[in-house]
């Protein structure tokens, strides 16, 4: 995790693809320059723990949404 190459603009610009902003970005960089993993992994596994909380309510309005075509193709 730490040993890769990847710069902390790199880190940033991934960060915020992932849906962190800028001052959650800004409070985690230098949790992860220190190479605390265990309060990286942490912060980390919150921000996936809402992403996947999000992909699920998405795909529950998918599907009420195939419920509702499928009522009216009769």
């Amino acid at each position: 995790m730490f040993e890769n190459d990847q710069t902390i603009e790199e880190l940033k610009q991934n960060m915020k693809d992932a849906g962190y902003t800028k001052e959650e970005i800004d409070a985690f960089i230098p949790i992860w320059q220190s190479k605390n993993k265990a309060e990286s992994v942490r912060l980390l596994s919150k921000q996936r723990k809402v992403l996947l909380a999000n992909i699920h309510k998405k795909q529950a309005e998918l599907e009420r949404i195939e419920s509702l075509l499928n009522v009216a193709r009769g």
